[in-house]
């Protein structure tokens, strides 16, 4: 079988707008029709006829379509949506999955179910965007660790209302509260009330800036969050993300929960640093050994 200029590669595109709809590029309906050329004995000839058709039926029944570049404040409305999307395939053959850190959501089966999952998708999220507005807060950068993660669906379902963080490397101390006006108020409630809801301690890693980053890849590298974590149940460990790491002039560890188990925590980070003073060094390694070093070898 030979296919006259075609090399299997399917060229790009322009990029999707907020909210866009993206078939996979062997599903698109617009794409250039192209001859097969089926070459051998007759009868065969026929029968991979009759198989190349068969294929090309059973393609076309089936499709997968993306929604992407939700906006953020509107993936956790569309997530809580869910059940909806189902009903809307009316028990047809689809897959549905919604990735929140993408802010994408993928619908696969058959063709006809899958395209009305998407309408109601698209739907959804343009009748979300036109009834939300917003309020700022300014709450401290500590408090915003408690406002992430499942907090974002617990705000929702006690306030009807999502909460956005501005990025930890982001000077601003104001979080978002977006809802339905009438709403605003029992959203910006429940924001607080779980941004006060435990303690959080702020243990600045011993200075200067350069001693504060080799202690803060040390815990990292040894996974000492997660050992202080289980040796503290009830006691959540934060350390600084690796963008934030060369823009600010102060590297903390967060503790998050109960006083009394924060304070027993903060005393055993209190005793490895004492245990670190002096103790780590920077060394130069040529570049064509750090592979070596970070792969077998990492752990001794």
């Amino acid at each position: 079988m030979t296919v006259p200029g075609g090399d299997g590669v399917a060229n790009g595109g322009s990029p999707h707008a907020s909210g866009a709809t993206s078939p996979i590029p062997t599903d698109d309906d617009d794409e250039p029709m192209v001859p097969i050329t089926v070459t051998g004995p007759q009868p065969l000839a026929y029968e991979a006829q009759d198989l190349i058709k068969q294929i090309i039926a059973s393609k076309r029944a089936r499709t997968t379509q993306r929604v992407r570049d939700i906006p953020p404040h509107i993936v956790p409305f569309v997530k809580a949506r869910y059940s909806t999307f189902v009903e809307a395939a009316e028990g047809g053959d689809v897959q549905l999955s919604l990735k929140s850190a993408e802010r994408e959501v993928t619908v696969s089966g058959d063709r006809e179910p899958v395209l009305r999952v998407v309408e109601v998708v698209r739907g959804t999220i343009a009748a979300v965007s036109s009834s939300v507005t917003s309020v700022k807060i300014p709450l401290p950068k500590r408090q915003h660790r408690l406002l992430v993660g499942n907090a974002v669906g617990e705000i929702l379902a006690s306030g009807k209302c999502v909460v956005t963080v501005p990025p930890t490397e982001d000077a601003s101390d104001e979080v978002i509260v977006w809802g339905k006006a009438e709403d605003l108020g029992s959203g910006v409630a429940a924001v607080m009330t779980r941004a006060n809801s435990q303690y959080i301690h702020e243990f600045p890693l011993p200075g200067p800036i350069a001693l504060s980053r080799q202690l803060l890849t040390y815990i990292q590298c040894t996974g000492y969050a997660r050992t202080l974590a289980a040796a503290h149940p009830g006691v959540s460990v934060f350390i600084p993300e690796s963008v934030a790491r060369s823009k600010v002039s102060v590297l903390n560890v967060d503790l998050v929960g109960g006083k009394t188990l924060v304070d027993a925590a903060v005393r055993q980070v209190s005793e490895l640093m004492g245990k670190l003073n002096g103790a780590t060094k920077e060394v130069p390694v040529d570049w064509l050994v750090h592979k070596v070093i970070q792969g077998k070898h990492a752990k001794k």
